[in-house]
């Protein structure tokens, strides 16, 4: 299975394991309820299996950074990772991190840069493209990029990256 790119645009970022993307979900689904607002939709849906429309930007930014202060609190205890079964191989996680936002890192920053990305595609282009997680290459890469975006919102969408 393809590492999970992130989409924004003519870029595609890096942004971890499937099994890695898949336990930063499960993680910010679990811990939720202790965000401010408990809405953190646009992470939880509409990041998770569909698009961010350029017009959510703000919004997204603003629940993502709702999600790193909620997991800043959150510790790493020894064999906290077990449950997940990750595997050798790390991408997108820090492992040695002493809390939940610091682990995660990289996907929070590759989210930030590419919201700013595609940011620069409006001021160049005219419109957005909406982010998407996608694999991140072989055929799977391929079909995801020439995906027409009405798929994305199918009500019964499974996360296109976990194929």
């Amino acid at each position: 299975m393809s590492d999970v790119g992130l989409s924004a645009g003519l870029v595609l970022q890096q942004i971890g394991t499937p099994r890695e993307v898949a336990a930063f979900f499960e993680l910010i689904g679990r811990h939720k309820p202790k965000s401010a607002g408990h809405s953190l939709a646009l992470v939880t849906d509409r990041l998770y299996r569909r698009t961010v429309p350029g017009e959510s930007f703000d919004s997204l930014l603003e629940q993502l950074h709702e999600c790193q202060r909620t997991l800043r609190s959150v510790p790493i205890t020894p064999g906290f990772w077990d449950e997940f079964d990750l595997g050798d191989r790390s991408v997108g996680l820090d492992r040695s991190a002493s809390n939940l936002a610091d682990a995660f890192q990289r996907i929070f920053f590759a989210i930030d840069r590419s919201v700013e990305v595609a940011r620069l595609d409006r001021k160049n282009l005219g419109y957005f493209r909406p982010l998407r997680l996608q694999a991140l290459e072989g055929p799977r890469s391929y079909e995801h990029k020439y995906m027409p975006l009405e798929d994305f919102e199918k009500p019964d969408m499974r996360p296109i990256w976990l194929e």
